[in-house]
């Protein structure tokens, strides 16, 4: 799957600059083990499938996923279909209430 970031800012989190990002250190090795992860799945079916991988609807009807990625943090896709292929746009990082993630 192709991975595109809805920001520049959020695309450091995959350089030697992401700390520019000023997102804790677990953060940033989680979400780079979640990207790749994403980037090696055939379709969205196998990333539903994929317990360790965490991901879930925002909300009923939403088109965006979570993804957690800490215990207070989650990353927040958005999967749409382009020329065929299914892209997956990075929109954010949130810190997610204590017990909502």
């Amino acid at each position: 799957m192709e991975i595109e970031f809805a920001d520049q800012q959020l695309a450091l989190i995959e350089t030697e600059r992401a700390a520019d990002t000023k997102l804790p250190v677990a953060v940033i090795q989680s979400a780079r083990q979640r990207l790749s992860i994403i980037r090696a799945a055939p379709d969205v079916r196998t990333m539903q499938n994929w317990r360790s991988l965490g991901l879930r609807a925002r909300a009923a009807g939403s088109p965006e996923h979570l993804v957690v990625l800490a215990p207070q943090w989650a990353m927040v896709l958005r999967i749409e279909e382009k020329n065929s292929a299914m892209t997956v746009i990075v929109r954010a990082m949130e810190e997610q209430a204590r017990g909502a993630a």
